[in-house]
């Protein structure tokens, strides 16, 4: 079977979808207000949550979008992040608002929630001066933590932004026919002589000569006898 043969051609990374990895990342809203109100329920500050909600709106981000997290979607997901902050602080007012308002009522969470009159109540008793300020030290705790959880991916998000990523793998080339010099063929070049298939020098007589027959000299100048 023959080899495939390639081109040298490196296939690009998926491109980044931004709007896909952005639904994913906005269901991150209603987990992390759920989160931080079952939390402040049990009387801890939920500032961790903070931290969570980041990691949790980078992952959803990332198995939207690709995998990628570009200049784009990082600005995408540092506002998720903060408006699910921003969300659960107030969901925690309003909780705490309502366990006030059905302690006193004795009616469910669910009848007070649809009822006008718990939601003219919340507004009164957040109006109070000092009522607001009493959570805002746990609310920038929450709050600094997302920052700090969104830190690392907006930083390489930026920096990936100005630098082409590198491709992960390159394919061998493997040359094509005719591209080199292929080596000589049998045949194609001269062989040494074998035996015997070269002339040999001459060789001196060494008959020796009959008895008593007279031997020319071989020098014409010579004197005869």
């Amino acid at each position: 079977m023959t080899a495939p043969q390639y081109d040298g051609y490196i296939p690009e990374a998926p491109a980044e979808n931004v709007p896909r990895g952005t639904v994913f990342a906005l269901a991150i809203i209603p987990a992390g207000i759920i989160v931080w109100v079952a939390i402040w329920a049990i009387g801890f500050i939920a500032s961790i949550v903070g931290f969570a909600v980041a990691a949790g709106a980078v992952f959803l981000y990332r198995l939207g979008s690709g995998g990628r997290v570009g200049r784009a979607g990082a600005i995408r997901i540092l506002i998720i992040t903060i408006a699910t902050m921003f969300l659960a602080f107030g969901a925690s007012l309003v909780f705490d608002v309502l366990i006030a308002f059905t302690s006193e009522t004795d009616s469910t969470w669910i009848a007070a929630l649809t009822s006008p009159e718990f939601w003219a109540f919340n507004s009164y008793v957040l109006a109070q001066p000092g009522v607001l300020s009493s959570y805002l030290p746990s609310f920038l705790i929450g709050l600094g933590l997302s920052a700090l959880g969104c830190f690392s991916v907006l930083r390489g998000a930026f920096q990936s932004s100005k630098v082409e990523p590198a491709a992960a793998f390159e394919y061998p080339i493997t040359p094509t026919p005719g591209s080199y010099t292929a080596p000589d063929a049998p045949g194609s070049y001269t062989a040494p002589q074998a035996p015997g298939s070269y002339t040999a020098p001459p060789v001196a007589d060494s008959t020796p000569p009959t008895y008593g027959e007279r031997v020319e000299p071989t020098d014409p100048n010579a004197p005869k006898i």
